[in-house]
């Protein structure tokens, strides 16, 4: 009966161990959960935003190029116009001279030569092919100029696009380490949710078995109570007759102990009624209840 009130009382500390690891083990559970919803959020923010990174760069080259062709086409309309200006004249043997073009902004700033008064009236006369040749090779100089200048254009155009691109690759490059970074911790946080999990299952388990063991040790407790308490009971009623039957038995020893033979005619007498003479060894034969060789 002591025995099962022990392994009760064990038992019951053992549940008490399991509620608390398990809520332990779960409260584990939930920090984690909540730590791998926040690096999911944070892994849909890095591509989202490496997306508007893209978005940006492709709308950034796309107006690159499309303002490249324009200046392209520009120039190569520009070039073709020059070209055939410029042949009319070497067609007709009339030299324009060098052409103004590195400096800008020169033909602009030249007044035009007049040749008679601007209040006089033109003559009749028909002018031939190389009367306007300064006219022309002004604007020859125009477009050299507009040439030059959406060169240096598409060349300032091509710089910045470069940069643009180097910056969007050294931010994408970042973007890609952080999301790296961030499924990393993702899949760390998954493999600690999965172990706490097992750890908590087997907790979970070892609590039930603990419970059913306390369970059976508290019914079979149930069972022999009566039989127990029964016990108990009589011995506790036997224990007390013990008592009176050693104190009884120690009075008698101590009478014994004290006993004085009769006298010698008393002697005689009893010998002659045919009574058994008194053996004084018999004392030591005794034997009483309760006590110890």
């Amino acid at each position: 009966y002591l025995k099962i009130e022990s392994k009760t009382k064990d038992l019951k500390w053992k549940i008490k161990n399991n509620v608390a690891k398990i809520e332990k083990l779960t409260k584990l559970i939930e920090l984690r959960t909540a730590q791998k919803t926040k690096t999911e959020e944070e892994i849909v923010d890095v591509e989202q935003h490496m997306a508007e990174l893209t978005a940006v760069r492709e709308d950034e080259n796309s107006a690159f190029l499309d303002a490249k062709k324009e200046d392209q086409d520009a120039i190569d309309l520009l070039t073709a116009a020059r070209e055939v200006l410029g042949s009319f004249y070497k067609n007709h043997s009339i030299d324009m001279g060098p052409v103004q073009g590195s400096v800008k902004g020169a033909a602009l700033a030249q007044e035009p030569e007049f040749k008679v008064s601007p209040d006089q009236a033109p003559e009749a006369d028909f002018s031939d092919s190389g009367s306007h040749k300064g006219e022309a090779k002004g604007v020859v100089s125009i477009m050299t100029m507009i040439i030059e200048d959406l060169n240096d254009e598409i060349k300032n155009g091509m710089k910045a696009e470069e940069e643009a691109q180097l910056e969007y690759e050294s931010q994408m490059d970042a973007a890609k380490k952080l999301k790296e970074e961030l499924i990393a911790k993702k899949v760390s946080l998954e493999e600690a949710i999965a172990k706490r999990e097992e750890d908590k299952s087997a907790e979970i388990e070892l609590q039930t078995n603990n419970e059913n063991e306390l369970d059976d040790e508290m019914k079979y407790k149930a069972s022999i109570k009566p039989d127990c308490d029964w016990i108990i009971g009589a011995f506790e009623k036997r224990a007390a007759a013990r008592v009176s039957e050693m104190d009884g038995l120690a009075g008698a020893k101590e009478f014994l102990v004290g006993y004085q033979p009769p006298s010698q005619e008393a002697s005689l007498l009893e010998q002659r009624q045919g009574a058994k003479p008194f053996d004084d060894a018999a004392l030591a034969k005794v034997r009483f209840l309760g006590m110890r060789r």
